[in-house]
């Protein structure tokens, strides 16, 4: 048995009700409750995915995007500091403008990896099993590295909103349009539905993916010249899922969950758990329950690697080649 859940960002329990895909991210589906931070007053990615995957709140894992006393920690510890001075000077709201400009120019928060759970003594979904996470934030791991999964949402999603000054005012002339936009955030997702397709024929007891498509599409569809823009990639959200749901063998557990939702380009508080196992959804009320009911559903073997599912094996001779001899042949291909 595996447990497969992917994590949809901004999924919103509203517009799936909106949008008449009530039931195509599971069979059963509620809206759960999440929580603000308290500088910015909405939900932030940054800090509700570690609390999903702990099932502790930002007071105890540490992790918050924003916070009164120490602003937002960068990867540059020359910003960080820079950053610190400022945060004693300079009102909240200007600080987050300076965020989003050290982030247009591709300065990177400071992320937290998977050693940082250990360090701290914060038990994860992942702990004790047989586990692949794909682009968790604030949960980096060797398997995002190898899998090429880091993604700049930020130069992407500025490149569209490019504002430009003139005689007449301000004027929208996007750097990158919509439709490479839309080929690049559906890339990324793709790459990782894809991971998940070639895991699931292994027997990792959690496959976790997190997917950043709906929140990046629910916050520029206010300004995209479409009708119906942010059904449209609902829908695609939704075929993609539809892929995972019917590759899943029997016994496997397929759980949808978002940390927030997003309407009007603002995040809204309508977060989504949604499963075709009404056990699991009954016992969500919070994302921070979401842990705890899926702790349950999902095995825990040994540590080994992850061997073929039985239901993918087949019958035959296996490798009967050297490698040495593979590689010789490859580099007289000029592969390597």
């Amino acid at each position: 048995m595996t447990l497969v859940v992917l994590g949809w960002d901004a999924l919103d329990a509203e517009l799936l009700a909106t949008y008449e895909l009530t039931d195509a991210f599971g069979s059963a589906v509620t809206e759960v409750d999440t929580f603000d931070n308290p500088i910015l007053e909405k939900p932030h990615t940054n800090e509700v995915w570690p609390s999903i995957v702990t099932g502790r709140p930002p007071a105890e894992t540490g992790i918050r995007a924003l916070s009164a006393d120490e602003g937002t920690e960068w990867e540059n510890p020359i910003v960080d500091a820079i950053t610190d001075v400022g945060s004693n000077f300079v009102p909240d709201s200007m600080q987050q403008d300076v965020g989003r400009l050290l982030t247009n120019l591709g300065v990177e928060r400071d992320s937290k990896t998977a050693d940082y759970y250990d360090e701290q003594g914060l038990e994860t979904l992942f702990d004790g099993r047989r586990s692949l996470s794909l682009a968790v934030p604030n949960y980096r791991t060797d398997a995002d590295r190898d899998l090429g999964l880091a993604f700049d949402r930020g130069a992407q999603l500025s490149g569209y909103l490019s504002i430009e000054e003139g005689d007449d005012g301000e004027s929208h002339e996007p750097t990158v349009p919509i439709h490479r936009l839309d080929e690049v955030v559906a890339g990324q997702a793709g790459k990782k539905i894809g991971v998940v397709r070639q895991a699931v024929q292994r027997r990792y007891d959690v496959v976790f993916a997190w997917l950043g498509y709906l929140d990046t599409i629910g916050h520029i569809a206010p300004v995209v010249e479409e009708a119906g823009y942010q059904r449209r990639h609902y829908e695609q959200a939704a075929r993609w899922t539809n892929e995972i749901a019917t590759q899943i063998g029997e016994g496997d557990t397929l759980v949808c969950v978002s940390d927030h939702g997003l309407r009007g380009g603002d995040h809204t508080h309508a977060a989504t758990l949604a499963s075709d196992d009404p056990d699991v959804v009954e016992r969500v009320e919070s994302v921070l329950d979401v842990k705890e009911a899926l702790d349950d559903v999902a095995p825990a073997r040994d540590g080994s690697e992850p061997d073929v599912s039985e239901r993918h094996r087949y019958e035959g001779a296996t490798a009967d080649r050297s490698a040495t001899d593979v590689r010789d042949q490859l580099q007289d291909l000029g592969y390597l």
